[in-house]
């Protein structure tokens, strides 16, 4: 299991309004409008987020759905996702369009034996989705301080 740490923080020598508005020669100029609240509202999100750190582990996830029908592959896997959020209210989803797919994952595990055993208690539980059920690798995201109080 891969693990790696990132430490997030922001630089107080120019926010990203500043750096869109400067004026560089040889490039186009770049007006920001905006409500005032709105860099209120980003300075306290990068207040909030500095010196943070976070933990990226490479786990695994169940895909239940991959689809790329433009007019209905969407409408799919959010039905899908509220399908098996019924059974499964406290478990995770992961509802992703790459184009041209749209992905919904379900989950949050450390190792490919937890996945399989979840993947095996939704074919028991949703048979009419056994095309659609495989497991994945996909990293994973966590606040550090959430990982060190477990």
């Amino acid at each position: 299991m891969s693990q790696t740490t990132k430490v997030v923080k922001s630089t107080n020598e120019e926010d990203i309004f500043e750096s869109l508005s400067k004026k560089t020669e040889g490039q186009g100029t770049v007006v920001v409008r905006q409500d005032a609240k709105m860099r209120v509202l980003m300075d306290k999100k990068i207040a909030e987020t500095e010196d943070k750190q976070y933990i990226t582990y490479l786990g695994y996830r169940v895909q239940v759905y991959m689809g790329n029908n433009q007019k209905k592959s969407k409408s799919d896997a959010q039905e899908r996702e509220k399908k098996i959020k019924e059974k499964y209210p406290e478990l995770t989803s992961y509802l992703t369009f790459v184009s041209p797919f749209w992905r919904l994952r379900v989950g949050d595990f450390r190792t490919h034996t937890e996945a399989l055993v979840f993947s095996k208690q939704l074919l028991a539980d949703f048979p009419e989705m056994s095309g659609d059920i495989y497991i994945v690798r996909d990293e994973e995201t966590r606040d550090l301080s959430l990982e060190v109080a477990k």
